[in-house]
């Protein structure tokens, strides 16, 4: 996964790649880290999927831009358009279910 630092960095990666994950994260924060590794491990095996970490010590306006205002917050991509959003607690099952849905359709 990629650490993006700036706001034109990320729509950059958002406009560039059909399918992104962004994990929107804090430093110290060991759900964070967590679900980032997971996350990371779930792209592995999809090379179709651009998947962008943010911390919000780097770009603080991130929360505002997308709404997060917990950490870990999850966002997916499809085309430039949110379509899937997880804050807190991340369902990797469901989360699998809809990325490979979207593999589906690219």
């Amino acid at each position: 996964m990629e650490r993006m630092r700036s706001l034109d960095e990320i729509n950059q990666a958002i406009e560039n790649n059909k399918l992104v994950i962004m994990i929107i994260k804090t430093t110290h924060c060991g759900v964070c880290e967590a679900v980032s590794a997971k996350a990371a491990s779930m792209l592995e095996s999809r090379a179709s999927i651009k998947g962008i970490t943010v911390y919000m010590e780097d770009v603080p306006e991130i929360a505002s831009k997308y709404l997060a205002f917990s950490a870990p917050t999850l966002l997916l991509f499809y085309a430039g358009k949110e379509v899937y959003r997880a804050a807190r607690f991340i369902r990797f099952d469901e989360l699998s279910h809809v990325l490979s849905q979207y593999e589906s359709v690219i």
